[in-house]
């Protein structure tokens, strides 16, 4: 008789990194014909989901250094958040989804020309930049965060997601927002609110304990932090949020020219970062849930 094999994985749950220092790959085993044949090296990932990239962002803001309570928050398909001092840090992925990339909006796009980027009220009335100084063709994430924050001070969006007494939430002409899209960003609002106030309640902490907010990655560079704070994605003063860009490349530049010197510096980072599973949190899907709605108005 036949013998049937029972298929396995090549990784398992919890998906821990098994490396802890640098990655080293000569240029030809990667199939590189550069000029010197020089070396790859990648930088030790923090946990699960949490990569390099983020262990480059706390290079980029020097939050492993810093003696007040400090945040970093990645914004993207996977949010990753970063709490700590220099004493100790604590780590965490959360499945924001596409939408702050304009994708599973209904007239979504990337922040390209024709795409609000950003909306803000004037006398009552919606006023929307256009990337390109075009015609508007649809909206990014940023543009979609402003254009509900917006909604909701005008009482055209109810702190439950729901539309008040209209079908469409309509930004500018032929650009209109439905009720997915906006359930779309409370489930990657909620994603990252829940995510954040897991952390600090696993370092004892409250969130008016933040000191500073650094915002990362593309999305996070552009992001209104006003529209962001409205929305209940970031509950904190805009003058409490730092924008820094691409921080995972900043950080790569860092590492680039300080390898040889720190590279047991990114060991000892790691050995203070603790990373925090979300979905094995009893709690993650009570918060999640609580953080869907939007804050009221004031």
């Amino acid at each position: 008789p036949r013998t049937r094999s029972t298929p396995s994985t090549k990784r398992r749950s919890p998906f821990e990194p098994e490396q802890d220092g640098v990655q080293r790959f000569a240029a030809k085993a990667l199939g590189w014909t550069l000029a010197g044949a020089p070396e790859a090296r990648f930088l030790p990932c923090l946990g699960s989901f949490v990569g390099s990239d983020i262990l480059a962002g706390l290079l980029a803001t020097g939050l492993h250094e810093r003696e007040e309570l400090t945040a970093l928050i990645d914004l993207g398909t996977n949010g990753a958040i970063v709490v700590g001092t220099r004493d100790r840090m604590l780590c965490a992925s959360t499945a924001a989804g596409p939408a702050f990339e304009g994708a599973r909006i209904s007239m979504g796009m990337r922040a390209a020309t024709g795409a609000i980027s950003e909306v803000r009220l004037e006398e009552g009335r919606l006023q929307c930049r256009v990337l390109g100084q075009t015609p508007p063709r649809g909206i990014c994430g940023s543009g979609l965060v402003d254009a509900v924050a917006a909604g909701l001070d005008l009482g055209w969006v109810k702190p439950n997601g729901r539309l008040a007494d209209r079908d469409v939430l309509e930004v500018s002409p032929p650009v209109v927002l439905k009720p997915g899209d906006i359930r779309e960003l409370q489930l990657a609002k909620g994603a990252i609110a829940a995510g954040l106030r897991l952390l600090m309640q696993q370092w004892g902490a409250s969130l008016e304990d933040l000191k500073r907010v650094y915002l990362a990655g593309a999305f996070g560079n552009y992001i209104s932090r006003a529209g962001a704070r409205r929305t209940g994605m970031l509950p904190f003063p805009p003058e409490k949020v730092t924008p820094t860009g691409n921080s995972a490349l900043h950080g790569a530049k860092i590492a680039l020219f300080n390898l040889p010197r720190e590279e047991g510096a990114y060991q000892e980072i790691r050995a203070k970062t603790r990373h925090v599973p979300l979905n094995d949190d009893p709690n993650f899907m009570d918060i999640f849930v609580d953080e869907l709605s939007f804050p009221e108005r004031g």
